[in-house]
């Protein structure tokens, strides 16, 4: 029989998920390392991975792949739309009530064969910054 492993809460940990909460922009891993790094000079930056990681599998985070700037993060783990900038990579919630639309669209997929475990709803185009 397996045995669960239990894993520790760390200093490093909490920082990371700190920074990531504190920010709005969903920061990629290089962002995140920056902020934490004013706290704590030591940490290195594939500390600041390993942590980010480490939160995803615990859901604690969502990765968003962007397909453009690489992989962003975002501490809001509810199921909610994004727009991201096809120049400059940028990240942002998009403001819609569209809760119940994903909870109709998640319910359809569920009946489906596969087995949704997770569900981003994404749509590329310019932000208000590049306009």
């Amino acid at each position: 029989m397996a045995q669960e492993k239990t894993i520790r809460n760390s200093r490093q940990r909490t920082l990371v998920f700190d920074a990531l909460k504190a920010s709005h922009e969903h920061p990629n891993a290089e962002e995140i390392y920056l902020a934490v790094k004013e706290q704590m000079p030591d940490i290195s930056l594939g500390t600041v991975y390993r942590n980010l990681n480490l939160l995803e599998q615990m859901r604690m985070v969502n990765r968003i792949h962007t397909g453009v700037s690489g992989d962003r993060f975002d501490a809001v783990v509810s199921e909610h739309p994004h727009i991201i900038c096809t120049k400059c990579g940028r990240v942002a919630d998009i403001a819609c009530c569209i809760d119940e639309e994903i909870a109709q669209l998640r319910e359809k997929l569920q009946k489906s064969a596969a087995q949704i475990e997770a569900l981003q709803i994404m749509a590329w185009g310019v932000c208000d910054h590049c306009k």
